[in-house]
């Protein structure tokens, strides 16, 4: 096995990293896709309010809802319902969206600065009995902006399906972020509930992961082949088939452990999609052992030649039956540095609409987290840059306890508010495992 000294491989890295933050084309491209705050990976967790004690308590549906796997679902509760998003520190946020069945009924948002009861006057109204299947796969046709460090999300369904993931936006792109190791392990059930969904908290096919699209057979160009990849289901890639090439490549940031695959599409018609792992990166030793720990390398915002797939043999396929636009499918876990796609439909001339790609990998909410890069904190630290509180409310008041920086938590890692009486002590008590969110 080919290995490289770690002197070698940090000098490498850090010539990477300056290169990159001194100008990438393709990051600066890549600005228009904003992050999705509504991520366990984030530290965002979510509730449900129960009206029986008044108090918000944790919800199944976090392990789903707010994981980035587009196909694990869990039902919204019927009737009126209050679920609470928590973000780690305050964001501006600007729209929202959810992937769901469609259903009949309506949705209203809130946000605020506390954790309080739905119906207390410290909620700000952002949008109110918005049609729930107006924003299903759909931002909302009006944008808001407001500071928050809590959202409340009101439903009102009377026979709702399987919601299979929320996404909440605002002024961040998903590039100024970077996944990476953290500096000790935690328990993330003690952080977040018992109900996490390690396996899939990180799309190793994310922006914010450094991967990108770097080859397709649509005409559309580099930018516009991200929206596969973007946390978006409302942006759109479309793939002709082919046979001895790639459709669709997905480049890594270095080898990637690769165990699952899930695909949400627009109505695919029938037939049949192959993936191939490709490794065609030298082997690490060093990378092994923290595969997010090396910088992504900088793309040109120009794409690839396809992949020639003569003579190789698939890692794994699904095959569509033209009825269902969610499909997964989980696979020994393989190395790669490239993830490749080939669309073979049952009529040679149906196209493959994809909505959202994302891969999974071994990768777990105890040992990784994501957070903003650190040239991107050195640009608004220190109140020389863009802050986003400033942008949205002008100078902060330092003598109010609320803009005390220790009382949002640690930035890039998990956070619950003493307000909700959590983190709760789990470890040890006997707790079943969390539920496997159920597939469509």
């Amino acid at each position: 096995m080919k290995t490289i000294s770690l002197v070698s491989l940090v000098s490498a890295v850090c010539s990477t990293l300056a290169l990159a933050a001194e100008g990438d084309p393709a990051a600066k491209q890549l600005q228009v896709f904003p992050k999705n705050f509504a991520r366990q990976h984030l530290g965002a967790n979510l509730f449900v309010f129960s009206p029986a004690n008044q108090t918000f308590v944790p919800t199944e549906a976090a392990a789903a809802w707010l994981d980035d796997d587009i196909t694990t679902g869990w039902p919204v509760a019927a009737g009126k319902q209050s679920y609470l998003i928590a973000l780690p520190e305050p964001e501006l946020i600007s729209n929202f969206s959810v992937s769901s069945r469609p259903a009949a009924g309506s949705l209203s948002i809130y946000a605020g600065d506390e954790p309080a009861a739905p119906g207390a006057k410290s909620w700000s109204p952002l949008a109110q009995n918005v049609a729930f299947d107006s924003v299903n796969e759909k931002k909302l046709t009006k944008p808001f902006g407001r500071f928050a460090k809590y959202v409340l999300i009101q439903t009102d369904i009377a026979d709702p399906g399987p919601l299979f993931s929320l996404y909440l936006y605002g002024e961040r792109p998903a590039v100024d972020y970077n996944l990476r190791k953290r500096e000790a392990a935690i328990d993330s059930r003690a952080i977040f509930g018992q109900y996490v969904n390690n396996k899939t908290a990180f799309n190793l096919n994310g922006i914010y992961a450094q991967a990108r699209v770097t080859s397709a057979n649509s005409p559309d160009g580099f930018l516009p082949w991200q929206k596969s990849i973007d946390d978006n289901p409302e942006s759109v890639l479309t793939l002709a088939s082919s046979t001895t090439e790639s459709g669709a490549v997905i480049s890594y940031k270095g080898t990637q452990t690769v165990t699952r695959v899930a695909l949400l599409t627009d109505g695919a018609p029938k037939g049949k999609i192959e993936f191939f792992a490709i490794n065609d990166l030298p082997d690490v030793a060093e990378s092994a052992v923290t595969p997010a720990s090396i910088p992504a390398p900088s793309f040109e915002p120009v794409g690839t030649k396809p992949v020639s797939l003569a003579g190789r043999m698939p890692t794994s396929s699904l095959v569509l039956d033209g009825t269902n636009s969610r499909a997964s499918v989980d696979f020994p876990a393989v190395q790669a540095s490239k993830l490749v796609v080939r669309w073979t439909p049952a009529n040679p001339n149906d196209t493959l609409t994809i909505r959202e790609f994302n891969s999974f990998g071994a990768l777990s909410l105890n040992d990784f987290e994501v957070g903003l890069k650190p040239e991107v904190v050195a640009g608004f630290s220190g109140g020389e840059g863009k802050d986003s509180k400033a942008i949205a409310e002008g100078p902060l008041d330092p003598k109010d306890p609320k803009n005390d920086p220790i009382a949002g938590g640690p930035p890039g890692s998990p956070y619950l508010p003493g307000a909700l009486g959590f983190p709760p002590n789990l470890t040890g008590r006997g707790l079943p495992p969390p539920p496997t969110p159920a597939s469509p």
